[in-house]
């Protein structure tokens, strides 16, 4: 007959189970309230390197096929099926260091809008971003301030905030 555990060694597996559950917990909340960048620092980010984003924005026009480019992958998987070499990624990635991109570009079809990730929390299917967009067409949502944007309905929304001409700064939130 199998002899139950004495309530001691119960009471030290249950605080031992609770202390890895704490510790996860602030763990956890620790990384999900990090913020994204402020709007003003983005800003400033931006007017210093206004050269390098319309470089940028020039290399992934002219590459269209290719949907995105990340830090460790990129859409198509293999970017050589549309013309990309090795050493184009390297110029890609490169300019994200200096733009402080450290989700990449994205842009699809004929990239009449074109996402400069910044910066992600989350999953793509319930997180946000927030970086800068080159926008053909002006966006159905621009508001003065991303900082404490929310939907009313408290819904996924991407808004956007005008900075010069085509260019904008974005901060999308799917819940």
């Amino acid at each position: 007959m199998r002899s139950l555990p004495n309530a001691k060694s119960h009471g030290r597996r249950r605080r031992s189970l609770l202390a890895v559950v704490g510790l996860a917990l602030l763990f956890g909340g620790c990384l999900l309230s990090t913020k994204h960048p402020a709007d003003a620092e983005l800003l400033k980010n931006f007017q210093t390197h206004q050269v390098e984003f319309e470089q940028l924005l020039k290399m992934f026009l002219a590459d269209k096929e290719l949907g995105r480019v990340a830090p460790d992958f990129t859409r198509p998987d293999d970017p050589r099926t549309v013309g990309v070499s090795p050493e184009r990624l390297g110029e890609y990635r490169s300019l994200f260091k200096t733009l402080g991109l450290s989700n990449g570009i994205e842009g699809y079809k004929e990239k009449d809008l074109v996402y400069f990730h910044s910066s992600a929390q989350g999953l793509a299917v319930s997180g946000s971003g927030k970086g800068y967009a080159f926008a053909v067409i002006r966006p159905a949502l621009v508001v003065d301030n991303l900082d404490n944007y929310r939907s009313r309905d408290s819904r996924s929304f991407t808004a956007f905030r005008h900075i010069e001409g085509n260019w904008y700064l974005y901060l999308d939130f799917e819940d």
